[in-house]
Formats: structure tokens, C-alpha cells, sequence
């Protein structure tokens, strides 16, 4: 056997690099992470094809433009051979305003995109220091990537009736990122289906988005009508809206598994207490500027101030007339 030569230092294998990977991942604050294969089985192109021809991606014509790449990973990173994907909590106590009025919990604090970015940068630096040459590409709910799906592979979690990812002994309150990277990782085994015979998502949610198990109608649900949908809301559905002004957390909220949540440990994720004390008047009397400056940096900034106080006007009928 030749000596190793001096300053050389010997390839890692893929199973010391992933080790070397998951122990920054934990010191990250990642909860749960695991590979899956970066291929996408023909059974789940159908279902989101199936789901795109019954129109239940609503307004959302980037769900359509986009479909393909969803569908082959390589068309988001060429040579993509593997998918590292890990859950970061966000769960907390509080879920509304005190003034009445609600918003979704992953809402109350900082935008979760501008957390778990630095959090991936970061991780890479790691790759790249135990997988010399790898590319890799990084996805926070921002590229084209089956998260959810690759989460279940991975053996994170299983998808849940309500299309939520569920994490055993940990529930839903998670937020999932990752990347693409053009080398062979060891893949986990497949999450199990553990909802069983519970139907409690699907019987809760007001505004029937999920017709039947494992299925979404983004067009009905009550996060897309606050935040993504353009144009008027049928009447129908604006009724059953309750007093969500900012997405929804209805069919989580009565997820048995999530009695096992346990509250986040990033002060990111906490309700920002200008948020929090906020009241549906004080809301909606809101001016553009006010608005862009009380909600920088939160994920309520998104649905842009004509959507917002759209959905506070809903939300303050919708309490008058169940008064």
C-alpha cells in the first residue's frame, strides 16, 4: 500500500459525510432531516397533474408554469441525484390577535424564508467541506420541489389527510427545507401512514378544501383565499372564512397528532407583539405605508395591503352576523 501523500486528506464516504451533514444540521436547529432519491415516482406525477386539471390550484397559474420542473428535480439542479430535507418547529401558544381576528401561526413571526435561508448557507458549507466539487441547491418553499413528498421518502414524516407533513410524536407545526445535490446520499425508508380512520381535518374545515383524504383544494382553502387568490371572493366562501385574516390553521388545530407540539425554541417563530395586540378595527384602518412598515419582515407582507384588509372586512362581517 502507497503511503498517503503528505496534505492529501482522503475522501470521505457518503455515509461520513451525511453523519458530518446531519450533526450541523442539529446544531442548527433542525428537529428532523432526512435523503430521499431526487426522482419523483409516476404515481405522484399524476396526482399533481390530476390535481392541476380539476382546477384546484385556483389563481395560481405558477402551479401550471412550473409543473414540469415539480415533476424532475433535474430541471431544477441538472445531475440532481439526491434530496436532504429537514423540519424546523414553529408551533407557540398563542394563536390570535387580542382584538379578535386571526392569523396563521407561522404568520405571528419572522418570515420563516429569511430563517432558514442562513440556516441552509450555512449547512452547506458543511457539504462542501465533506463532499469536495458537489452542487448543490437549496429550497425554502421557493423552488419547484415536492418538499412534502421528499420529506415522506425521506422518512421525516407522512403526509397527512390534510396534506400536511406529520411528524410521529411531533405533529405538523413544522416548517421543511433542504436542497438538491448531484451526488448519491443514503436515502431513509419511507415514512408510514399513521392518521388511520381519523377524519377530523376533513370534517372541520369550513370551507370544504379538502373534498376527500390526501387531497387539497388549494381554490377552497381559506390560506389561499387570504393570500393568493386574485379577484373577488365568491360570497359563499367569504362567509365560511370565519375571522382568518391571514391563512388558516383549522385542520392542524384539530390534528390529534399535534397534541404533541411542543413550542419552538427560535425567537423567530414568537408572536411579534405589535402583531399580537393588533385589533380587525385597527387593522383595517391601516394606511399602505403603515401597513409595509408593521408587517416588514413578516410573512403577512405578502398578501400585500389591498388583499389584507380585504380579508379584515370579511372577518369583521363574518363576526358581526355569528354574533
Amino acid at each position: 500500500m502507497r503511503p498517503r501523500e503528505r496534505g492529501v486528506r482522503p475522501a470521505m464516504t457518503p455515509e461520513d459525510a451525511l453523519l458530518a451533514i446531519g450533526e450541523e444540521a442539529r446544531r442548527l436547529g433542525f428537529a428532523s432531516f432526512g435523503v430521499a432519491p431526487a426522482a419523483v415516482p409516476d404515481v405522484e406525477k399524476e396526482r399533481l397533474d390530476r390535481w392541476l386539471r380539476e382546477g384546484m390550484h385556483g389563481t395560481m397559474g405558477w402551479m401550471v408554469r412550473s409543473a414540469a420542473a415539480r415533476k424532475d428535480p433535474a430541471l431544477v439542479l441538472p445531475g440532481a441525484r439526491s434530496v436532504w430535507i429537514g423540519a424546523v418547529g414553529y408551533f407557540h401558544p398563542s394563536r390570535s390577535w387580542t382584538g379578535g381576528g386571526r392569523v396563521s401561526m407561522y404568520a405571528a413571526g419572522r418570515d420563516y424564508h429569511n430563517v432558514l435561508r442562513p440556516l441552509l448557507r450555512k449547512l452547506l458549507r458543511t457539504v462542501a467541506a465533506v463532499l469536495p466539487g458537489a452542487r448543490a441547491r437549496p429550497f425554502v418553499d421557493s423552488a419547484p420541489v415536492l418538499e412534502k413528498l421528499f420529506a415522506e421518502r425521506a422518512g421525516i414524516g407522512w403526509r397527512g389527510k390534510n396534506g400536511n407533513l406529520i411528524l410521529p410524536g411531533a405533529g405538523s407545526w413544522f416548517f421543511l427545507g433542504g436542497f438538491l445535490i448531484d451526488r448519491d446520499l443514503p436515502a431513509g425508508a419511507p415514512a408510514a401512514d399513521r392518521c388511520g380512520s381519523c377524519t377530523a381535518c376533513l370534517e372541520a374545515c369550513p370551507t370544504g378544501a379538502i373534498p376527500r383524504p390526501y387531497v387539497v383544494d388549494g381554490s377552497r382553502c381559506i390560506s389561499y383565499l387570504t393570500i393568493e387568490h386574485r379577484g373577488e371572493v365568491a360570497p359563499d366562501l367569504a362567509r365560511r372564512s370565519g375571522d382568518w385574516v391571514f391563512g388558516c390553521d383549522i385542520c392542524q388545530e384539530v390534528c390529534p397528532w399535534n397534541r404533541f407540539a411542543r413550542a419552538a425554541s427560535r425567537a423567530d417563530f414568537r408572536p411579534r407583539e405589535e402583531i399580537r395586540t393588533l385589533t380587525l378595527p385597527k387593522a383595517l384602518a391601516l394606511g399602505r405605508e403603515r401597513f409595509e412598515r408593521l408587517f416588514e419582515g413578516s410573512p403577512v407582507r405578502r398578501a400585500g395591503w389591498d388583499r389584507f384588509r380585504g380579508s379584515a372586512q370579511r372577518a369583521i362581517e363574518n363576526m358581526r352576523r355569528d354574533a
